[in-house]
């Protein structure tokens, strides 16, 4: 029996409160791996493929696992073809090796790039990327989540990608609770042959199961976190989200500058672009020279919160995939930790951060 509870999470406001008015648009998942796996899956549902030939996909050789290892599997099955474009020492994908990455043959059906890299915080050419792929008649999905709350996410900014994910914990709401956008009409394209993936809006495109989401991700909805989620938009929105990013970027370059000073500059490498539109606001990569960050990550972490890669992966088990693609120098890449500033965090904070943290590093040289 349907109950009003039950309706909340299908009420329209709190999905427009995600992206403003495409409500219909917003599929509510568990976590940012599902929507990124949904994405993909409803990517090939929908792509017919060309005759003889698998179905090809463009990534970056820097995504989160949620997408290098859904690919991975993939391929592993024999089921798709991936070209993994490379970045540059600043963490950046060129828009123009997209457009060269696309096949011309039709059995491409898909780019998935990042929007901000979850290890080093570079902002990927998202909008430039979209419109390459619309061009192609290709869909175009975007790994959103540490880029919300931090950086302008509007349509117009991203040039408005067919897929985007959501996590939730990443700008306030609880763990457990993320979203996927889907373009509307998106994934029916008589011009590129895609026709509606024939799981959705039945029994869901990567979940069996009930009807929820409007059948087209079985499985119940978690109401409190999905409201948790729209509460957490509509606390960013209105220019506030300007504010805090200005907050942290200026205490991000604090951290850094108190780094440099205790250390030396010769000791302090950042990993990442210069230019601060091309960069999260609030995360800091850096690699410490003639460093064991896992080491030191032990020493701190009663004190500093801190990873040697992103915070899903916080062990420091060796040098990070991302770090090799960008071919950050052996010195620098083992020495290598990931810092994070949040609007709560205050100049004393940092202050006291680069004081613990330099005084580690002193230890091990």
């Amino acid at each position: 029996a349907e109950f009003f509870l039950g309706e909340t999470c299908r009420d329209s406001s709190n999905r427009e409160h995600i992206i403003s008015q495409v409500a219909d648009s917003i599929i509510f998942t568990g976590c940012g791996t599902e929507s990124d796996n949904l994405a993909i899956t409803l990517a090939l549902g929908s792509s017919p493929g060309v005759k003889g030939k698998k179905k090809h996909i463009v990534t970056s050789n820097v995504e989160h696992p949620a997408v290098e290892e859904c690919l991975k599997n993939l391929e592993a099955k024999g089921e798709i073809e991936v070209t993994r474009l490379p970045v540059d020492e600043k963490c950046l994908v060129c828009a123009s090796d997209v457009s060269s990455a696309i096949r011309s043959d039709g059995s491409t059906c898909l780019v998935t790039i990042i929007l901000a890299n979850n290890e080093i915080g570079s902002v990927f050419p998202c909008k430039e990327i979209a419109q390459i792929c619309r061009e192609s008649n290709v869909l175009f999905h975007t790994d959103a989540a540490q880029a919300v709350g931090k950086i302008a996410t509007d349509f117009d900014a991203l040039g408005h990608p067919d897929m985007i994910t959501i996590v939730g914990h990443k700008f306030g709401a609880p763990k457990g609770v993320a979203a996927l956008y889907v373009r509307d009409g998106c994934l029916v394209n008589e011009s590129a042959g895609r026709t509606e993936p024939f799981l959705y809006n039945s029994s869901g495109g990567l979940l069996f199961g009930g009807g929820q989401e409007s059948g087209r991700r079985a499985g119940t909805e978690n109401v409190p976190y999905i409201v948790g989620m729209g509460k957490a938009v509509s606390l960013l929105s209105g220019g506030k989200w300007q504010s805090i990013a200005s907050h942290t970027e200026l205490l991000r370059d604090k951290l850094l500058s108190n780094l440099i000073e205790r250390l030396g500059a010769d000791n302090v490498h950042v990993n990442g672009p210069n230019d601060a539109k091309k960069q999260l606001p609030n995360t800091l990569s850096v690699g410490l020279r003639s460093v064991r960050s896992g080491d030191l990550l032990q020493q701190v972490q009663q004190y500093v919160a801190a990873s040697a890669g992103s915070a899903c992966h916080s062990a420091g088990g060796g040098v990070s995939p991302v770090l090799l693609a960008m071919k950050v120098p052996k010195d620098f890449a083992s020495g290598t930790i990931r810092l994070s500033v949040g609007r709560d965090t205050t100049l004393d904070d940092v202050n006291e951060a680069a004081a613990i943290i330099s005084r580690e590093v002193k230890k091990q040289w």
